[in-house]
Parts: structure tokens; C-alpha cells; sequence
């Protein structure tokens, strides 16, 4: 479980928790360099410290999949918002801003202290290298994360020493890259196996493998623009592949697993992992709880800040699977014990990022603000497209890239090894009557579990059902029926009967081929689309728009689509798209930054 430690450096005091599988160290009251990295339990908590900063409100409990990845999926639904980062409307002194900017650095100068008093330790030479190995992985990593997103930043190799220690010029992106690949190559050959651990929190050979894969597809895109890397995302993802992962076969359950405390590392690589103490946000993620589906204490609250846009509702092709997880198909009726009431088919700009569900928490006494909900970093699914992508600019469309993609989408589509298919649709084939209140609709039989269904009513009728979970294991299709749907003393409603129809996962084909995906530019329009599909809502949106050069346009394009589409309660869905400008691939330097550090260089345009 996560724990506190509090350490006084030089320039400030700081907490530092652990994720809680791992790092199970004691509080101490403070630490030196003179004094301290001398056990083993010295180690694991300043490593401790070095994770921390992922599980931070700044980076991953919030910010960084929140606020500062708004694109062309999504809008921040929060009409009395006309300034934030996510909404590009800020300036320099933005807090959000500084605190992501700060939380980060302070995350490089733990490692940088890690780093360098490393050896006084008396431990076990195979746990110190490990130890060794992530301290630096993650400082690569967290400079790779604000190169990124900020440019050309400071590269910081050393701890702090002095409190006047502040200034820092900027580095080239070339010089940041070179050393990030540098360190996190090192860091492979020293961390252990993923097969050590029984959970996602720790970085292991495969979390390293696979982010050295992003870390060089983005230095193949925009800015750098090098396309001799490609060569080496499609080896670090080969090496990924060696590794034994595979896809869970069910793309839900990835993240159910996650609201569930529950963990399969053949699919999530790697992940932010939350707890809580005394509910402080600091101490909580936000996951489901900022985003997710709009819901109530009972259920366990959710602001649902997040909708989805109509354009990327659209984009999913019939039959994928992933639509109606990533996107809520339906929202709560708090007024009816919480029951799902499935959207209508014009109901678009409604829907939430759904892809966390407090209803599948499992920590008790859900808080209202926070969340125990893990956020992945790193999923196999990603490594494939990877794989898929880089191949492809190298070779064209050839079997490695055809086989890498249709592993994703054979999952997206409902295809996998065994007989077992998911239901699909329900529809209604007798309306019925005397329904006043909306009835319970079962699903049973059919050889599976799990598939559940709401359904609307007018005028006495049940009109429609909606499917709000597919279920799992159906060999055929299950029988539906209708309970309920009348007040207490009221005649009976009858009569509605509907059919349902499953995934028919054994004929469906949705592959892509060289039949049908011919050319380089073809297969690359795929991936990048498959890509969207697959990793929507986990913060890698804004940066793959930005890798491929296309942020600006895609972002002008979707705010003067929404502004003459949206209903009229969401036409400020359009604002994020209409304050974009050319400098917004980058975010600004925070002022405090800038006011401290007299040798760095604001990004241009601020």
C-alpha cells in the first residue's frame, strides 16, 4: 500500500509515497547524502520518491490525460470554463501549468540524488542494479515527457546542490532524445523481467522496450523528423513481442481490471498505480472520477468532465467493440436506483469518456473527488500499433504491419480463439403495452454471462433496448425479457418481446489485407485510425496529432464542425479548436520558471 515518506533537500521539503504493491518502506523524518543510501531500505524509499511523481494531480492523476490532452475525441465539458490549458486559453502563470513543469523536475532531481549515492549502499548487487536501472529509466522518462510537451527544456544530470543552483539553459531537442535513448537503453540491461512481478506498478524490461518504441516514433514525427528511428521502434517492439504478452481477449476488461485492483500484465505494461489516504487528492488519482460517467455518491461520484465529440462517436465502423466502451452508450437515472438509460441515436455530444466506470470499483467507501482507479502508461495493444506503424513507413504495407494491426482489431471486432461471441444488439419485436415506468431487461441462456441491456419506453411502449454491457462466452443468442415497468397498484404493462443478436465473432472478418489496404498511405490513414480507436481517452492523442504534424488542422477543423453541428447546449464544445493556435503544439515555459531560471528561453509565441 502506499506509503509516506517526507524528505528535506536543500531547496525544499517534499513528500514521497510509493506505489502499493511495491517499495513497502517506513516513514522517516528526513535525509542527506551524508547520511543516507546506505541499506537497501534507504534505496527503496528515495526509489520510492522517484515513482511518486507519477501518481501526482500534476502528471498522471489528473493533468496530463485531462486538461492537457484535448483534441478532436473530446471536449471538457464544463460550459462555465473560458480559461484553462485544456481549453487553450492560458497564459504563462497558468498553476496547472507550473505544477506539472515542477512535479516532473522534481521527479529527475530524486533520481539525479538516487543516482549518485547509489553505490554507498551495502544491498544485494542484482537489487541495486534493478534499483539503479529504474531511477534512470524514469529520469529519461520524465524528461521525455516534458520534451514533449515543452520543447526544448532543460536537461538536469545532476542534483540539486545549493539553493541558488536555478539556472539552466535550454537544450536542443536532438541532445534531450540522444540522452533519453542513452539512459533508457542502459536502464534495460539492469531492471529485472516483467515476469518477476505479479503487478503493473514497477518498470521492467518490457515497460522499458516499449517506450523506448514511443520514444523513437516520436523522434521519427514532428519536430526532429528523423525517419532512421523507425528502424528502432520495430526492435523494441519485436522485443516486447519475445516477451510472452498478448491481448486480453476481452478490450473492457483491460479496464475493469484497472477499477477492480486486478492486474494482467500480458496486456497493461505498465500503470500509474492510486491509493488513498485520508482522501486527499494528492494521494488519489482522479481516473473515473473527473472523467467517466456522470454519476452520484451511491454509485460512486463522478463529475463526467469529458464528452466525447460527434466526429469521433462516427468514426467507429460497425461492429467495433471499443465504441460503446470508450463512449458511454448510456447514463445513470439517479431518481430510479441508479438505472441506465440508454442514449438515442441523435444524443451524441451527451456522452462521456467512459472508458473508467466507478460502478466497477471495488474500494469501499468510494470517495467523491478521487479514485483508487490505476492509469495505464503502457499497454501491449499500443506496442502492436507501434510495430504496425513504423513498419510500415519503412516497408509499406507488409505481413509484419498487417499482422501487428489485425491483432488489435481482431479483438475490436469480437474475434477471438474460441467459439465463445458477445451479444451485439437486442431488438425490440413488440412494443407491448401499459409500460409507464422503464422495465428490467434480462438476458439469459445462451451459454455466456454478463450481457445487460436498458430500454426506453413512449407512449406505453417499449420502443428500444440498448445492450450497456456485451457479456462474455455466448454460443447462442440469449433469451430477453421484460419485468417490471408499471407503478405499484397500476394495471400490468405486457407484452414487449425483443431478439438478440450476437458478434458472430467466427464469421466476421475485419482484417486488413493488401487487398484492401494497398498502399503505404492507405495502411498509414489505418493505423493512425486504429490508433484513435484503441487508445482514446489514455492521453496519447494530442501527442501522436502532434508526431504526425497534424494537431493545428485537425484541431481548426473539429471547432468548425462542432460549431455548426452541436446542439445548442454544446456549441462550446468548439472552444478548445477555436483558441488553437500554432504555438499550442508546445506548451508555455511557466512564468515562475522563467522568473527564476535567467538562462532559459521561452517557446516561441509566448
Amino acid at each position: 500500500m502506499m506509503k509516506r515518506i517526507l524528505i528535506l533537500l536543500f531547496v525544499s521539503a517534499f513528500a514521497l509515497a510509493s506505489c502499493k504493491k511495491f517499495l513497502d518502506v517506513k516513514p522517516t523524518d528526513s535525509l542527506a547524502p551524508a547520511n543516507y543510501y546506505n541499506t537497501e531500505a534507504d534505496i527503496n524509499a528515495a526509489l520510492t520518491g522517484v515513482y511518486d511523481v507519477l501518481a501526482k494531480t500534476a502528471t498522471y492523476g489528473r493533468y496530463l490525460y485531462f486538461e492537457m490532452d484535448v483534441a478532436d475525441d473530446s471536449f471538457i465539458a464544463l460550459s462555465s470554463w473560458t480559461q484553462d490549458i485544456g481549453l487553450y486559453n492560458y497564459n504563462p502563470s497558468d498553476t496547472k501549468l507550473g505544477e506539472a513543469w515542477t512535479a516532473f523536475y522534481n521527479g529527475i532531481n530524486r533520481a539525479n540524488m538516487l543516482l549518485e549515492n547509489i553505490d554507498k549502499a551495502n544491498m544485494d548487487p542484482v537489487k541495486k542494479n534493478a534499483a539503479r536501472g529504474e531511477a534512470l529509466f524514469l529520469r529519461a522518462y520524465y524528461h521525455f515527457v516534458l520534451t514533449s510537451n515543452w520543447g526544448n527544456v532543460p536537461l538536469r544530470l545532476a542534483s540539486t546542490k545549493s539553493p541558488n543552483d536555478t539556472h539552466f539553459p535550454n537544450s536542443p531537442y536532438k541532445t534531450n532524445y540522444a540522452q533519453i535513448v542513452a539512459d533508457m537503453e542502459t536502464a534495460a540491461d539492469l531492471v529485472n523481467p516483467i515476469s518477476n512481478y505479479n503487478h503493473a506498478g514497477r518498470v521492467t524490461k518490457s515497460v522499458v522496450w516499449g517506450i523506448l518504441a514511443r520514444v523513437n516514433l516520436k523522434m521519427a514525427g514532428a519536430p526532429l523528423r528523423d525517419a532512421s528511428r523507425y528502424a528502432e521502434v520495430v526492435k523494441w517492439a519485436e522485443k516486447v513481442k519475445t516477451a510472452g504478452h498478448s491481448l486480453n481477449p476481452s478490450y473492457s476488461q483491460v479496464f475493469i481490471n484497472m477499477c477492480q485492483d486486478k492486474y494482467d500484465t500480458r496486456e497493461s505494461l505498465w500503470e500509474v498505480e492510486f491509493n488513498r489516504k485520508n482522501g486527499t487528492q494528492e494521494e488519489d488519482g482522479s481516473v473515473g472520477s473527473i472523467n467517466g460517467i456522470g454519476a452520484n455518491a451511491s454509485l460512486g461520484f463522478s463529475y463526467g468532465a469529458k464528452h466525447t465529440t460527434d466526429r469521433y462517436y462516427k468514426s467507429f465502423k460497425d461492429g467495433d467493440l471499443r465504441r460503446d466502451w470508450n463512449i458511454s452508450p448510456y447514463s445513470y437515472d439517479s431518481g430510479n436506483g441508479n438505472a441506465r438509460v440508454g442514449y438515442g441515436p441523435t444524443q451524441i455530444y451527451n456522452r462521456y469518456d467512459a472508458k473508467w466506470r466507478r460502478e466497477y470499483e471495488t474500494t469501499a467507501a468510494k470517495f467523491n473527488g478521487t479514485t483508487a482507479i490505476n492509469f495505464p502508461l503502457l499497454r501491449y495493444a499500443d506496442v502492436l500499433l507501434m510495430l504496425a506503424e513504423a513498419e510500415n513507413e519503412m516497408n509499406g504495407p507488409t505481413v509484419k504491419a498487417f499482422d501487428a494491426i489485425n491483432e488489435v482489431r481482431r479483438r475490436a471486432f469480437g474475434k477471438t480463439l474460441t467459439n465463445a461471441e458477445l451479444v451485439k444488439s437486442v431488438a425490440v419485436t413488440a412494443g407491448g403495452s401499459g409500460y409507464t415506468i422503464i422495465p428490467t431487461v434480462t438476458l439469459t441462456g445462451g451459454g455466456g454471462t454478463g450481457a445487460k441491456a436498458t430500454a426506453t419506453i413512449a407512449s406505453g411502449r417499449v420502443t428500444a433496448v440498448y445492450v450497456t454491457d456485451m457479456g462474455t462466452g455466448y454460443t447462442s443468442a440469449p433469451t430477453v425479457t421484460f419485468t417490471g415497468g408499471y407503478a405499484t397498484n397500476a394495471p400490468v404493462a405486457t407484452g414487449a418481446t425483443a431478439t438478440a443478436t450476437l458478434t458472430n465473432t467466427q464469421t466476421a472478418n475485419n482484417d486488413l489485407t493488401i487487398a484492401n489496404t494497398t498502399a503505404k498511405e492507405d495502411f498509414r490513414i489505418a493505423v493512425r485510425n486504429e490508433r484513435s480507436w484503441e487508445l482514446g481517452y489514455e492521453g496519447l492523442r494530442r501527442f501522436d496529432l502532434i508526431r504526425w504534424g497534424e494537431f493545428y488542422l485537425t484541431m481548426k477543423s473539429i471547432a468548425n464542425e462542432i460549431a455548426a453541428t452541436a446542439p445548442a447546449a454544446y456549441t462550446y464544445a468548439a472552444k478548445s479548436g477555436q483558441n488553437v493556435s500554432e504555438k499550442d503544439t508546445l506548451f508555455a515555459t511557466p512564468a515562475a520558471e522563467i522568473s527564476l531560471n535567467k538562462l532559459i528561453v521561452p517557446n516561441k509565441g509566448w
